[in-house]
């Protein structure tokens, strides 16, 4: 449960600038920049440009170990006016400004207000329609989007304000049937600049898609509620492929939250789309297939943003074609460019606007921002240890450490794609830690799994944990050091447990338990998502054995929630060391060629 009641107490005491919901209006006053010609265009080249953000993960603002504030999103909001005018002057008309989904969830900033500075913020910058993130799913997708198919309606300085930027998806569906939450598309009006300064207006067709992303979904938010992803690539090729035939628009663009360069490639031959834009994977992406189809995809947190320039070709009877994407390029927001601690402060590159939600966030969350839990002696990072095989980390270790006092257990696991952040020390001999720091570690809200097995039932989770399918999930630990080997097969490797040691002591090693360790009882923790992922192995055909035993009396109990146990562990572990909060350094998957 994120912490609503005190974002609404502490909103209402925060003085708020005067504004219009966000939204600029219509350009009134001073000198006008030209109108859209009502007569036939002149002939020749236009050109309307486009920003991509993507992976947001909830980054509105960013705070480094030294307490410095980064306002990432104004910057960005400030590059969006510099192409359509600031102030009196601004046009929307005049940018494409999408993304590629994962909105919310990831900064405790957001995910202490349930995802509101994001979605105010993204009202008010007006982008033209985002993609359908699976981590739009984490919070229950109600919560998350309106019925009307468009982000929340959100109160800003005591008004009601209609949140009504698009999302798109248009292969979700529930119990068979497309939702309703999503649209398959949108058909945007803009006015792209060509020579001698004239405008002609295009409209372009923005394709929501998805690639399969359920399972990277809890069960309990997704499958167990009807959803599934059709990835069939012939459902945006047919639709963008309607939309330019029946002259609804002039370019078509994908908007996927998956990697933009492989849905490029698997569109096909014949493709209509001009332009894929992706995100998902993190990762910053610029090129062209090699059926030609060209793609972008801006990154992550708001670190970097994609940009593209649609050309037009205007015929000398003023018909309007697409012609080519031109002058993509990865940006990176500069550090020393997006801080603001006193007035006036890279005033030049920040958008008012957006510095005064990002504000109104921090002022709202500050108790739990500021709360100091106590702190951190070596650095929490996501870096291998070294003799791990690429399964342990100082921050992973310390989340299952976490995860094994909240349920009172043995052993416990976390899976790699649920470590989101990272406490590094930077130069310093301790970092403190907040209320808030543990929000960001734990965003999810898990229920923390509790089962009661024996070393033997252990031995399964272990064996499934080498497999492909079961290292996705099972691939970080704590309470217990298992030895395992790998055989290099040249285009793949296998794994296998080769021995298990308690404190020390071998308890199982080649096939053979020692004395009577196979019964002996053990209890296991994991995170809701490790519980419920229904992964059985390609290969060896191994199940998950956590999925069975949800249905008996191995499991003892999953009724508590990962960050307030954290919280209550965490504060109960400073009060009896002064403040100092252990991480373990040492590797409990451990790489051995015996």
């Amino acid at each position: 449960m994120r912490k609503k009641i005190l974002f609404l107490l502490l909103f209402a005491a925060f003085a708020l600038p005067v504004v219009s919901c966000g939204k600029e209006s219509p350009v009134a006053g001073g000198e006008q920049p030209p109108e859209p010609p009502v007569e036939k265009p002149r002939a020749g080249e236009y050109v309307l440009p486009l920003i991509e953000t993507t992976d947001m993960h909830g980054y509105v603002v960013s705070t480094d170990a030294d307490g410095s504030v980064h306002f990432r999103l104004a910057y960005i909001a400030d590059k969006a006016d510099d192409i359509r005018g600031h102030g009196e002057y601004r046009r929307t008309d005049l940018l494409l400004l999408l993304d590629g989904g994962d909105l919310y969830q990831g900064a405790s900033i957001s995910n202490l207000m349930s995802g509101w500075p994001v979605y105010v913020a993204m009202d008010m910058m007006q982008y033209d329609a985002v993609a359908m993130g699976n981590h739009e799913f984490d919070w229950g997708i109600e919560n998350i989007v309106d019925a009307d198919a468009t982000l929340p309606d959100y109160e800003w300085k005591g008004s009601r304000c209609i949140g009504d930027v698009p999302i798109l998806c248009a292969n979700l569906y529930k119990d068979g049937e497309r939702v309703s939450f999503t649209r398959d598309y949108v058909v945007v009006e803009k006015t792209a600049l060509g020579p001698w300064n004239a405008f002609v207006p295009v409209r372009i067709g923005i394709v929501g898609f998805a690639i399969d992303y359920a399972g990277s979904i809890l069960s309990t938010q997704f499958t167990d509620q009807g959803y599934s992803i059709a990835e069939d690539y012939s459902i945006a090729n047919n639709i963008a492929a309607e939309l330019e035939s029946s002259g609804e628009c002039d370019a078509t663009i994908l908007l996927v939250h998956g990697e933009a360069e492989g849905v490029a490639e698997k569109l096909g031959s014949g493709s209509s789309i001009d332009l894929v834009l992706g995100g998902h994977s993190h990762r910053y992406l610029e090129g062209t297939t090699v059926r030609g189809i060209p793609y972008l995809q801006g990154g992550r947190y708001c670190e970097r943003y994609a940009s593209a320039d649609l050309r037009f070709e205007v015929d000398g009877e003023g018909a309007v074609s697409f012609k080519s994407v031109d002058n993509r390029a990865i940006h990176s927001v500069v550090s020393s460019r997006d801080t603001h601690t006193s007035p006036g402060e890279n005033s030049a590159d920040l958008s008012d606007e957006i510095l005064a939600v990002s504000d109104a966030a921090l002022a709202a969350t500050a108790p739990l921002m500021n709360e100091v839990i106590g702190y951190i002696g070596v650095g929490a990072t996501t870096y291998y240890i070294n003799g791990s095989g690429e399964r342990a980390a100082t921050m992973s270790n310390w989340m299952c450490d976490i995860i094994r006092r909240i349920g009172h257990a043995d052993v416990a696991f976390v899976n790699a794609g649920g470590i989101r952040t990272s406490f590094p020390l930077s130069g310093q001999s301790r970092r403190d830690i907040t209320a808030a720091n543990i929000y960001e570690m734990f965003p999810f809200g898990n229920k923390v799994y509790v089962y009661s097995i024996t070393y033997a039932d252990l031995l399964k989770v272990f064996e499934y944990s080498m497999t492909s399918g079961g290292q996705s999930l099972f691939s970080r630990m704590t309470g217990l050091d298992c030895y395992f080997t790998a055989v290099d097969h040249g285009s793949y490797s296998t794994y296998a447990v080769h021995s298990l040691r308690k404190d020390g002591t071998v308890i199982y090693s080649g096939g053979t338990w020692t004395g009577d360790w196979a019964s002996r009882t053990v209890t296991l923790a994991a995170s809701e998502y490790i519980a419920t992922g229904e992964r059985t192995d390609y290969y060896t055909g191994l199940p998950n054995p956590l999925i069975e035993w949800n249905s008996t009396e191995k499991l003892l109990s999953n009724n508590q929630t990962d960050n307030e146990g954290a919280l209550r562990v965490l504060r109960e572990e400073a009060a009896a060391s002064a403040g100092h909060l252990y991480i373990d350094t040492s590797a409990h998957f451990l790489l051995t060629s015996q």
